[in-house]
């Protein structure tokens, strides 16, 4: 786990990691393929990754971007983590359009899962893709993209993507299962504020529980980058 002093310093640190991943697998695999995370941590990750210093080291022609999860509203909303995404990189960097696989929000939850989950599959060539790198995030109740306590996806083995129904919030959201997660080669989690730190402790703590929070049942090749 790695702890820097500062958002900025989290963000730079951040953004040289994905551009370090990804010449790994242009040489190993002449692509890059990755999904992005929403929330407010990332967002100037991105802003740094869309900045010459950086994406002039970045071929975005072999870079192919999918979302770990997504809010089931409009790609328009301001809650949108495709909206986020776009405002602060992908409107910003000469990517082509086709390389850029926002989380459908058209049709129903259920439909709209299901139907990325055959994107995944076909455009990594594989009925059990394992993305170059995912990015996550973690919230103060231990939930990681939308992988919430006690909701029934976290029980997910078979399906790869699936529609979560948030009752407090009264709001669906689509996410990566843990089988598409843990099957990553690289997981990056940034966290950054106070409000995170007990949860944090409780982590690096690693204590055997019967109720693990979301966060600690993804057991890929995790870096945690803390602020």
């Amino acid at each position: 786990m790695l702890h820097y002093s500062s958002y900025q310093l989290l963000s730079t640190a951040a953004a040289h990691f994905f551009t370090i991943a990804y010449d790994k697998n242009i040489a190993r695999h002449g692509k890059f393929i990755v999904a992005l995370s929403g929330g407010s941590t990332p967002k100037k990750m991105y802003q740094l990754l869309a900045t010459t210093p950086f994406s002039k080291n970045i071929n975005w022609k072999k870079v192919f971007i999918f979302f770990s999860d997504e809010r089931y509203v409009p790609h328009t909303d301001t809650e949108s983590n495709f909206n986020m995404a776009s405002a602060a990189l992908l409107d910003h960097i000469p990517i082509p359009r086709k390389n850029i696989f926002a989380i459908p929000t058209g049709s129903t939850p259920a439909k709209d899962a299901a139907r990325y989950e055959k994107e995944i599959k076909k455009i990594t060539g594989s009925k059990k893709p394992a993305f170059h790198l995912v990015l996550l995030g973690m919230g103060t109740d231990g939930h990681t993209a939308s992988l919430f306590p006690g909701n029934e996806i976290l029980h997910e083995k078979k399906r790869l993507v699936k529609e979560v129904f948030l009752q407090d919030k009264n709001i669906y959201r689509i996410s990566f299962t843990l089988p598409l997660i843990n099957r990553a080669k690289q997981i990056l989690i940034l966290v950054n504020g106070k409000e995170k730190e007990p949860v944090l402790k409780k982590i690096i703590a690693n204590r055997k529980t019967t109720n693990p929070m979301p966060v600690q049942l993804v057991n890929a090749n995790i870096l945690w980058m803390v602020s």
